[in-house]
């Protein structure tokens, strides 16, 4: 699944989100067995990353500090950082089922 900022319509208030391009983080690691663990820790990683981005631009948006994002953006730094961490939690859900079912073979 490949998640990819989008852009509103262009114009003067354009509003755009951080590219996310998780399809490129796995290509880092040399071996074909730290290929998954290196794509698990590079995606868990952006989530984090962009978790506290929201956060901080929250804060800002709150005390009033001028750091050129509006309401849009904030909101839309939020929904993203939230859809991440959801998309991460079912991926980590997946895979614990899947543990439970290799568990539960009879050799």
């Amino acid at each position: 699944m490949n998640i990819h900022g989008y852009q509103s319509s262009p114009g003067p208030s354009s509003i755009t989100t951080p590219n996310n391009n998780f399809q490129d983080v796995g290509k880092t690691a040399t071996s074909g067995e730290n290929n998954f663990a290196t794509l698990l820790k590079a995606y868990t990683e952006q989530v984090n990353h962009d978790k506290k981005a929201a956060a901080k631009d929250a804060v800002d948006l709150a005390s009033g500090t001028d750091t050129g994002k509006g309401t849009a953006e904030t909101l839309l730094a939020m929904k993203q950082a939230d859809l991440s961490f959801q998309m991460m939690l079912g991926v980590r859900n997946k895979l614990v089922d899947a543990y439970r079912e290799i568990i539960r073979m009879q050799v």
